[in-house]
């Protein structure tokens, strides 16, 4: 599992397109909610919380400004960066458009919360 707090030589263009994202209430749900995503597929999931994931959270926000498909994945974002404010954890991770159902059914499963596909053309409330 990765977190935002890992330091990396690659600097990654935040981006939340290509992704499913919720959000957890604490690190022990988050482990928990990993497990379970990891169990159906995905791999390298990210972590957000505390000022390093409110910063990468802004990144994410400057991305989908770009994007001139209605502000449905702005008010995604705002939601995150507002769970972020209240001390909970925002999940990520990168999936084929084939995984994306089952990993956020599982990431339901184990409690998380605003679960979302970020497609390249739509986005997805689970």
């Amino acid at each position: 599992m990765k977190t935002s707090t890992d330091a990396s030589d690659e600097k990654i263009e935040p981006t939340p397109f290509g992704k499913v994202m919720g959000i957890v209430m604490n690190r022990e749900q988050l482990h928990i909610v990993s497990q379970a995503l990891m169990n159906v597929g995905a791999s390298n999931v990210e972590a957000f919380d505390g000022t390093l994931g409110m910063n990468a959270m802004s990144g994410e926000q400057h991305a989908v400004a770009q994007c001139f498909l209605g502000d449905m994945e702005a008010k995604t974002v705002q939601r995150f960066q507002a769970a972020i404010n209240c001390g909970k954890i925002i999940f990520a991770v990168a999936v084929e458009p084939e995984q994306a159902d089952a990993i956020a059914e599982a990431a339901k499963a184990q409690g998380a919360t605003e679960v979302v596909h970020f497609g390249t053309w739509v986005i997805t409330n689970y």
